[in-house]
């Protein structure tokens, strides 16, 4: 974005209630123009990157630039030839194009227009000043563009082809000032001559459906109809998508019934963005009817539609049929692009399938297609993600080779996949590495680096990043104070933690239910109950709702205090608020009931528990099993073993190390000597827990020799004694 400290003011007013003003001088004027081209050129350089790789992809951050990119000098060269030719419908069309080359080319059209302007016989027209006009939009300058409007009119031209107000409207929608926009539409064109056509109510509606407005957009739809004009599949086309995109899908439908009942059929886009739609909300096989619906309507699947297909597929999990989805696109005669290969790729490396994301980035290659960025960010991500750092260290070097280099987002991958290995020096190193190539660090990137270093309990140089942060002109946001305050609770400073919060708030940041619940914890783990309550207030009386995560901490740090009762009460509570116990809340539950005895409780919660539809698992079976040892009940402990393979849960480690010490408390070795047996058959290698506790009941029943060679068993497996053995 251009440098909020360039301000201009308009050189040409549509608001219902200011004046006109006079366009500026031909100085004022490209005075302002210098400044603005001057601030963008500086601000791409800095640009914010997006957070994710994924959504830096699916919507085109990157720098729209041609490979056979060619110098200044030869576009002036080019231009000049244009101009002497006075032919100005290929004036148009190179400025058309050479804007479309990269956004930083906007300065070079601005002062390819001066010499259009300057030039003897000929100058600029409506379809000129429109492509200017859609540059300053794309730069985020609509004051510009009213200057230019301004300019447009003074040389005497008519303002009644509603193009001229395009670029206007789609630049105030994208600064999500939709109301001016609309104002334009319905008040200020009819006075300038020009009567707005479906194309100017479309690119409003567009723009309310783009900020999450749909039923603004619905009433803009009656106004326009109001005015004459009909809805069109565009219309009905973008009301479809803003629908979709918030997740309503059954209206989104609708939609489709009503523009088929006034005779607009669904086109390609309507299906794709139904499809895309389903995808997103997970309902793969409603989506792959509406495929089946477009093909017997005789509209071909395009690369989009089967591209958004797989990318859904591959969100499930369903790599398998979005290989199959690949074969019949191919079979169709549409060869995958670059989208579609990079999205089986994130697909894969999140299977953890590595060597096969790799081995389709061959595949491409060997259909003529080169990975971009995007692909090799992905598998570097999948690489970071299992730890392998060295692996993911190769493919930069593959992707620089290439002749792609790194950007932010490729280096925080390697950056966070460095933290989560516990080497926080070597990922300090990387940031240096960065800004050594040019790349600013942003918000992401230092926040992962305080994440790292609280994770290795190092909070001072976490707190010194926040500051470095800070100086470098980033403001840390919610998530990185999250992390901070995080990193202070799992150290016990929960002081350090509540001051961390007031900071936050100073800065204008408001805790959220992840910061609430976060200290909660702290304080439930410190046996801090009262205090945890008081945040539990303070969080609702700030409108935030806590969550099943911050009930169940609660519960937790109730039942580490024996305090049962209270426990149970929060569970009501919970259910009050509309939130339905999870497994860990009635685990948690249970576990408290069997560390006071009360087992028969604990099984009654149990009964509850399957009674509400919550399947208990093996952490459930294994703390009833438990508190029945505890109790000396040894005979349930073993039917209960019973049960609970039943239930097709196979006993674990824990599970039989729980009965042989129940076993040996009770003096029975021989029968947990048969279980240690059983738990080996079955594929479990006992631990030094288990041996210490065989080990241990032998030396009490005074079986040395045993005892013996039970712990020389155990060396010999690999096993390290502990001090107690």
């Amino acid at each position: 974005m251009v440098s909020s400290t360039i301000s201009l003011a308009p050189f040409f007013s549509l608001s219902p209630s200011a004046s006109q003003s006079q366009p500026p001088s031909p100085f004022a004027f490209r005075r302002g123009l210098f400044l603005v081209c001057h601030a963008f050129s500086q601000s791409e350089s800095q640009a914010d990157k997006p957070n994710s790789w994924r959504q830096l992809h699916w919507k085109e951050k990157r720098p729209r630039r041609k490979a056979n990119a060619i110098s200044d000098q030869e576009v002036v060269h080019q231009f000049d030839q244009l101009l002497a030719a006075k032919n100005l419908y290929q004036i148009n069309q190179y400025l058309k194009d050479h804007a479309k080359t990269s956004n930083n080319s906007y300065p070079t059209v601005f002062s390819l227009f001066t010499r259009l302007t300057q030039a003897e016989g000929i100058g600029p027209d409506e379809y000129t000043y429109a492509i200017l006009m859609d540059c300053c939009a794309r730069m985020n300058q609509v004051n510009l563009m009213f200057g230019f409007l301004g300019r447009f009119l003074k040389e005497g031209h008519s303002a009644n082809n509603a193009m001229i107000f395009s670029p206007i409207l789609k630049g105030l929608c994208w600064e999500k000032r939709t109301g001016e926009a609309a104002t334009i539409v319905l008040y200020k064109m009819a006075k300038l001559g020009c009567i707005p056509g479906i194309v100017s109510y479309n690119i409003i509606i567009n723009g309310l459906c783009k900020n999450d407005e749909i039923d603004k957009a619905m009433d803009f739809v009656d106004v326009m109809m109001s005015k004459g004009h009909e809805p069109n599949v565009v219309t009905y086309n973008t009301l479809i998508d803003g629908l979709c995109k918030k997740g309503e899908i059954d209206k989104a439908l609708d939609f489709v019934d009503v523009m088929i009942s006034k005779g607009h059929g669904p086109n390609v886009v309507t299906y794709s963005t139904l499809i895309d739609g389903l995808c997103k909300e997970g309902e793969i096989d409603k989506a792959m009817d509406i495929v089946d619906v477009m093909i017997s309507k005789g509209y071909d699947p395009d690369v989009i539609t089967y591209s958004i297909l797989i990318n859904g597929l591959c969100k499930e999990g369903e790599i398998d049929k979005a290989m199959d989805i690949v074969d019949v696109m191919i079979s169709r005669g549409h060869d995958p692009d670059v989208v579609t290969y990079s999205t089986l790729i994130d697909g894969l490396c999140k299977e953890g399938e590595i060597d096969k994301a790799r081995n389709f980035v061959d595949v491409m290659i060997s259909k003529g297609l080169e990975p971009d960025v995007v692909t090799y960010s992905t598998l570097i991500d999948g690489l970071c993600k299992k730890g392998e750092i060295d692996k993911a260290m190769d493919i930069v070097d593959v992707m620089i080779s290439r002749g792609h280099d790194p950007d932010v987002v490729t280096y925080n991958t390697l950056i966070d996949g460095l933290c989560k290995k516990g080497e926080t020096d070597k990922a300090r190193d990387f940031v240096d590495v960065m800004i050594s190539k040019g790349l600013e660090p942003n918000v992401v990137t230092y926040s992962t680096l305080i994440d790292g270093l609280c994770k290795k309990g190092e909070t001072d140089n976490a707190r010194d990043f926040v500051d470095v942060m800070i100086s470098k002109g980033l403001e840390p946001n919610v998530v990185t104070y999250n992390i901070l305050i995080d990193g202070l609770c799992k150290k016990g400073e929960i002081q350090k933690a509540i001051d961390i919060v007031d900071v936050m708030i100073t800065k204008g940041h408001e805790p959220d239910v992840v910061t609430y619940s976060t200290l909660i914890d702290g304080l439930c783990k410190k046996g801090e109950i009262e205090k945890a309550m008081d945040f539990l207030d303070v969080m609702i009386s700030k409108g935030l709702e806590p969550d099943v995560v911050t009930y169940n901490t609660l519960i937790d740090g109730l039942c580490k205090k024996g305090e049962t009762d209270k426990a149970r009460d929060f569970v009501d509570v919970m259910i009050s608020k509309g939130l339905e116990p999870d497994v860990v809340t009635h685990n948690t539950l249970i576990d408290g009931l069997c560390k006071k005895g009360q087992t028969e409780q604990a099984f009654n919660f149990l009964d509850v528990m399957i009674s509400k539809g919550c399947d208990p698992d093996v952490i459930t079976y294994n703390t009833l099993i438990t508190g029945l040892c505890k109790n000396g009940e040894i005979d349930k402990a073993l039917d209960f073993v019973d049960v609970m393979i039943s239930k097709g849960h196979e006993p674990n480690v824990v599970t039989y190390s729980t009965l042989i010490d129940g076993l040996c408390k009770k003096g029975e070795i021989k029968r947990a000597l048969n279980f240690l047996d059983v738990m080996i058959s079955k594929g479990h290698e006992p631990d030094v827990v288990t041996y210490g506790t065989l080990i241990d009941g032998l030396c009490e029943k005074g079986e040395i020799t045993k005892a013996k060679e039970l712990f020389y068993e155990m060396i010999s497996k690999g096993v390290d004694p502990d001090a107690v053995i």
